[in-house]
């Protein structure tokens, strides 16, 4: 079952953090995955007021599976990434799995 990886973030070091996209694609796609959107949030239409706008910034990831995901998670390519990702932006991140119930 497909899993999904949201990354909400807001850039606070533009030259950081184009040092984090330039390498981590090819970790993504080493395990897999793919990037499905990376995204400039362009206008909020619903429920604004519960809607946290300092995440400007959206990256939806897809991966064949829960293990996968985390396998590309916590592998030691992306591991190290991650302190040039904390230095770069504030990123929430949220996995997400299919659900085949709501396609029915």
């Amino acid at each position: 079952m497909a899993a999904f990886l949201t990354g909400h973030i807001r850039v606070r070091d533009t030259e950081k953090w184009h040092q984090y996209l330039a390498a981590v694609d090819s970790t993504i796609k080493s395990h897999g995955g793919e990037i499905l959107l990376r995204g400039l949030q362009h206008e909020v239409l619903s429920n604004d007021s519960a809607f946290n706008a300092d995440f400007e910034r959206l990256v939806v990831l897809r991966f064949d599976d829960l293990a996968a995901l985390k396998a590309w998670y916590d592998s030691a390519d992306y591991r190290n990434l991650k302190p040039l990702r904390a230095a770069a932006a504030d990123v929430t991140v949220v996995i997400y799995q299919s659900d085949s119930h709501y396609l029915n």
